[in-house]
Parts: C-alpha cells; structure tokens; sequence
C-alpha cells in the first residue's frame, strides 16, 4: 500500500487522477475560500478549535469541531521563523488561522494547492491511523502581504470523511 500519493497539485498535475478522489471530499478539498465558513454551513453552527500540542516551536496544531460531531478536520500550521510576538499571538489564537489572521492582517491568499492521499505509516495523525486506511488532506500556502507565509496542512478526521464519502455525482 502506498505510503503517501500525490493526488494533485496545483499548476502541475493532477487532473486525470482527481476522479480517485470521491466528489464530496474532492469539494471540501478544492474551495479556495474559507474551510471554516464551508465547514460551519456543513454543521450549521459555529467551528470551535481544539488546540493540541505542537509539534515544532513555529507551529499550531489545532482539531476544528463541528457542533454534534467533534473534530471534524485537524490543521497543522507552519511559519517561517524568526516568529514575530504578533505571530505567536496569532498561533496560539483560540479561533481559526484563517480569521484569526484576517482580522489582524487583512485579505489572505491562498497558493500552491496540493491534495494527498495517505495511507499506512505515512499518516500523520496516530489516532486516526489506527482505524483509518485512507486520509484525504491538503496543503497550501497562505500568504499575507507583505508577510508571513504560512504553510498549513488539513486532513479529513474519520467522521466527515464518512459523511462526504456519501457525496456522488449522477
């Protein structure tokens, strides 16, 4: 079983193997827009985060929640060091990376997508790999003029997955 597959990346490749890819996850996985805003119309509710410990001093790890069903999508975000005292406070803001930035530094873009499928030892999340075989995520850049860009990575947590993979096309 293959460990890690890139599925597409942006301005690259990717086309032909994106029909692997179920549509529902596929969606969720090619806005461009906000996860978080996506994700509250999917739950109908507010997106609350959990944070967890960091695995690197410039980075967050954060669970986004949906009302009535948990962790739903966890978020590892990566900055270029040396991180400013506003940077860090931005990494440890209890809300979303997305709107957490943006009230404090204006427009976001998005750039360089890339979506992975991971499977095996190759998955990030132990208690996910444990009773999953397959994990749909993506990374990007977010980039803030005139800095920082950031590097966030969003994998599908089991009880969404579930739910988009119930998403067909006729």
């Amino acid at each position: 079983m293959e460990e890690d597959f890139v599925v597409y990346r942006e301005g690259v490749s990717g086309w032909e193997t994106l029909n692997t890819v179920p549509p529902g996850i596929r969606l969720l996985l090619g806005i461009d827009g906000s996860l978080t805003r996506t994700l509250e119309f999917v739950g109908c509710g507010p997106v609350t985060v959990e944070m967890l410990p960091p695995p690197f001093p410039d980075s967050r790890l954060v669970n986004l929640c949906l009302p009535n069903l948990g962790p739903v999508v966890q978020a590892l975000t990566r900055i270029p060091t040396p991180i400013s005292p506003e940077d860090r406070e931005i990494l440890q803001d209890s809300q979303p990376i997305g709107p957490a930035l943006s009230k404090k530094k204006g427009p976001l873009i998005r750039e360089g997508l890339t979506i992975l499928k991971s499977s095996g030892i190759a998955l990030e999340i132990p208690e996910v790999r444990r009773h999953q075989d397959v994990l749909w995520s993506r990374i990007y850049d977010l980039v803030v003029y005139p800095v920082p860009r950031l590097t966030i990575q969003e994998w599908i947590l089991p009880r969404l997955q579930g739910i988009l993979e119930k998403v067909h096309l006729p």
